[in-house]
């Protein structure tokens, strides 16, 4: 998976003020390459709400390159390529405003919004800021510092990729309900959602058919052992998406976690004997999780029938 995610700190309230950049360049879904520039704003007027924000102020830009040299350092990695961001609408128009104010012809790439894919396939978090997803993810950074929200934007994508088994980012899109926007020169085109996301949709059905189900025969209403619990999934589950799995979790009452980490309670998992595999030979996921219960961390290791309550 090949594409770029860039993120804008801006002086004022004019979106053609950036004072610094954050690339991250990621090449085969790992990251190749992170760029990160001050720049002095043409008009150097820094309000303090901004300054509270970033941290940036008008001392540390005074020596800096102004954005048409900075723009010419960064291009190779955006023409031509997918551009990320989150809450893209703001950062494509700093981008463009900024270009306009230094009559810099636009590049040719596609964009789309993390935050928009996010606030689709993880419905159940709080809100789809920046940090918030990230923290869900397991992810630390340094929020407002133009470089690490960029990496930690890319990480969104890169995880939502993973958990969906594709890399093309068409097919991500569809999947999560977001519209691929585009620059070009002389304009653009934005990238709007496109309404409810096949994840979304899946989930809801999902969650609709299990507890109709559950409802009907009452006997095999699965137990309250997932209420409360942060859950951990590796491995294709037969029945269900991932998606669909993490959607049944919070319907249940339970927090799904990406990875597995001290506060994990449960794993989900349909590998078999697994008293009888070689370390080498297990997930990333199962390994960290037989070492953390050997240390005396109580995680349960659940079978898919295990986790429905169900047999299938």
């Amino acid at each position: 998976m090949n594409f770029t995610a860039i993120d804008f700190e801006t002086a004022n309230e004019k979106r053609s003020s950036p004072c610094s950049v954050g690339i991250t360049v990621v090449e085969n879904g790992q990251i190749a390459k992170e760029l990160y520039f001050l720049i002095r704003p043409k008009e150097m007027r820094f309000v303090p709400m901004n300054i509270m924000i970033h941290g940036i102020t008008p001392d540390q830009v005074q020596d800096a390159e102004e954005f048409d040299a900075v723009f010419e350092q960064i291009r190779p990695y955006i023409e031509g390529r997918l551009v990320v961001a989150h809450n893209a609408s703001f950062d494509m128009s700093v981008l463009r405003n900024t270009l306009d104010l230094y009559q810099i012809p636009y590049p040719s790439f596609d964009y789309c919004c993390t935050m928009v894919m996010a606030r689709h396939f993880y419905p159940y978090l709080e809100n789809a800021k920046l940090n918030t997803v990230n923290a869900h993810l397991g992810y630390t950074f340094s929020h407002h510092q133009a470089l690490a929200d960029a990496s930690a934007c890319a990480n969104i994508l890169l995880q939502i990729a993973k958990e969906l088994g594709t890399v093309n980012i068409t097919d991500i899109a569809a999947s999560t309900g977001v519209g691929i926007g585009r620059v070009y020169p002389g304009g653009y085109t934005a990238a709007k959602s496109k309404g409810k996301s096949q994840v979304s949709s899946r989930n809801h059905n999902l969650t609709s058919n299990i507890i109709s189900t559950q409802t009907d025969h009452p006997e095999k209403l699965p137990p309250n052992y997932l209420s409360g619990k942060r859950i951990v999934l590796t491995g294709p589950l037969k029945t269900m998406t991932r998606g669909e799995a993490i959607s049944y979790i919070s319907a249940h009452g339970g927090t799904y976690l990406s990875s597995v980490s001290k506060k994990t309670n449960m794993l989900i998992t349909n590998v078999k004997n697994i008293d009888r595999m070689r370390p080498e030979d297990m997930s990333t996921k199962l390994r960290k999780a037989m070492s953390l219960i050997s240390l005396g961390q109580p995680i349960e290791i659940l079978s898919e029938e295990e986790f429905l309550g169900r047999p299938l």
